[in-house]
C-alpha cells in the first residue's frame, strides 16, 4: 500500500495541501465555537426558599434529610428514622422554617435556649423541627459552631453559570440537647471522612435550585454517622439577574424565647411517637416553583452529577459534521488528482 510519502512529489504537495485545508477547517471551527473562559463565580446573597419534603409512591420531592450508617456510603444503608412518614423510613422530609428556607450571605443561629425541657430542639428559622425518633431536631447557621467551639464562615452559595458550589461550615443540627456540626466544609475547611463539598444545579431564569452534600459527624453518639442533605426550592436574592425578586425574611426570634415552630412535646411514656406527618406534607411558599427530584428515594438522594455547562451541547456535533465535509472535501480532492495523473 502506497503511503502520501510514496507519491510523485506534484501530486504529494496537491494531497498535502488539500489535507491542510481540511484541517485548517476543522481547526477554524473549534476555535470559532469554543466557550469563553468562564468568569468568576457570583455570590448569591438571599433566600433559597425551600420545597416541603413529600413522599408518595415511592418516590420523594422537595428537601429531605438521610443519616447513612458509619460503614456505607450515599447509595447506603441507611440509619431508618421511627418518626419518618415516608414508607421508606430512612427518609426524612424537610419543611421550610420561619425565615422560609436557608438565607446565603447572612446567619440564621440558633436561640441562646435551643432545647425545651423535653429535649427537642426549637430552633425553627431555616427548617421546621422534625421528629427523630421521639425527640426533635432542628437546623441553623452559627457565626460559632456551638459543637467545637470553633469561628464558621459565612454561609454563602455561589453560582458558576448553572453550577452551585458553596461554603455552608456554619450549619449545624440541635437534637436531644446536643449538637452537631453538619456542615461542609467543616469549620477550619476541612472534609473528613465522608463530608463532601456543597453542589447543585440552578435555573438561572427562574430561580429553580437543588443542592446536596453530606457532612460526617465527628464525635459524641453518632461519631461517623455521616447526613446526606438534599435541599430543593426557588432562589430570591441577588446574583442571576433574572431570578425572582428577594423576599423579605421574617424577623429572628428573640434568643432564648420561644419560637412559633417550636417542636411538639416527647410523647408521654408508653405511648406511640407521633407521626411526622406535619413535615411530610408541609408546602413550601406560594411563589416558590416547585424543584423536585422524582424516582427511588434512594436514587434520588445519591450525589448530585452536576453537568459541565461550560460548552454548548451542540458544539460536538457540529464540529463533528465539519469533520466529516472536510473528509469529503479531502476524497474528492484525492479522486480528482487521481484523474489528472492518468491523463
Amino acid at each position: 500500500m502506497k503511503t502520501l510519502f510514496d507519491l510523485p512529489r506534484g501530486r504529494r504537495g496537491s494531497r498535502l495541501t488539500a489535507l491542510a485545508a481540511a484541517m485548517a477547517i476543522v481547526s477554524a471551527s473549534a476555535g470559532l465555537f469554543a466557550p469563553a473562559a468562564s468568569a468568576q463565580p457570583v455570590a448569591l446573597n438571599g433566600l433559597f426558599a425551600l420545597d416541603g419534603g413529600v413522599c408518595s409512591g415511592g418516590s420523594v420531592t422537595g428537601s429531605f434529610f438521610r443519616m447513612i450508617l458509619p460503614a456505607g456510603s450515599t447509595s447506603g444503608p441507611f440509619l431508618s428514622n421511627s418518626d419518618s412518614g415516608c414508607s421508606d423510613k430512612t427518609v426524612t422530609p424537610l419543611a421550610a422554617g420561619t425565615d422560609g428556607g436557608l438565607t446565603s450571605g447572612t446567619y440564621q443561629a440558633q436561640p441562646a435556649q435551643a432545647f425545651d425541657g423535653s429535649g427537642n430542639a426549637v430552633s425553627g428559622r431555616v427548617t421546621r423541627p422534625v421528629k427523630f425518633y421521639g425527640v426533635g431536631f432542628a437546623t441553623a447557621t452559627n457565626p460559632t459552631d456551638p459543637q467545637t467551639g470553633s469561628a464558621a464562615a459565612l454561609p454563602q452559595l455561589r453560582a458558576d453559570g448553572t453550577s452551585l458550589t458553596g461554603d455552608l461550615s456554619s450549619f449545624g443540627v440541635t437534637w436531644n440537647k446536643q449538637v452537631f456540626n453538619q456542615g461542609a466544609p467543616k469549620p477550619g475547611g476541612g472534609l473528613p471522612g465522608k463530608t463532601s463539598a456543597v453542589r447543585g444545579t440552578i435555573d438561572r431564569t427562574t430561580g429553580a435550585f437543588v443542592i446536596e452534600w453530606t457532612s460526617q459527624i465527628v464525635g459524641g453518639p453518632f461519631n461517623n454517622f455521616t447526613g446526606l442533605w438534599h435541599l430543593a426550592g426557588t432562589y430570591r436574592g441577588s446574583g442571576l439577574g433574572g431570578a425572582p425578586a428577594a423576599a423579605a425574611p421574617a424577623s429572628a426570634p428573640v434568643p432564648g424565647a420561644p419560637t412559633t415552630t417550636s417542636a411538639p412535646a416527647a410523647p408521654a411514656p408508653g405511648q406511640p411517637a407521633p407521626a411526622a406527618g406535619g413535615a411530610t406534607a408541609a408546602a413550601a411558599p406560594a411563589a416558590a416553583a416547585p424543584a423536585a427530584v422524582s424516582g427511588d428515594p434512594a436514587l434520588a438522594a445519591k450525589t448530585i452529577e452536576v453537568s459541565d455547562s461550560s460548552s454548548p451541547r451542540w458544539l460536538l456535533p457540529l464540529l463533528v459534521v465539519v469533520t466529516a465535509i472536510a473528509t469529503a472535501l479531502l476524497t474528492n480532492a484525492d479522486r480528482l488528482f487521481r484523474r489528472r495523473s492518468a491523463r
